[in-house]
């Protein structure tokens, strides 16, 4: 029996993100903003006229974006932490 419950709230969990889509059709002329670049340069300026240009392109860039610099921190650091003497390295789980 509980399992049966635990089925049906996941489809409830499931079915309401649908339902909130739907719901939220009509706001969607707010994505349609675009940021004034007159006073910008360099980096901002560039990511920037991604996002007034391909709002697409620029959330696949972003994300990745956010992905390196997040590989770039576990790294650096792994490598303090290898420098002061501690163990790094990946956890065995033993079920």
């Amino acid at each position: 029996m509980k399992r049966f419950w635990v089925i049906i709230f996941n489809l409830v969990l499931l079915s309401v993100p649908s339902a909130l889509v739907w719901a939220a059709a009509e706001k969607a002329e707010a994505l349609q903003k675009k940021v004034n670049v007159t006073k910008l340069s360099g980096i901002n300026y560039f990511f920037a006229s991604w996002y007034n240009d391909n709002m697409w392109l620029y959330a696949l860039i972003v994300t990745v974006l956010m992905g390196v610099v997040g590989m770039l921190i576990a790294v650096v650091t792994d490598v303090f932490l290898k420098m002061i003497g501690m163990e790094v390295h990946k956890i065995e789980h033993h079920e």
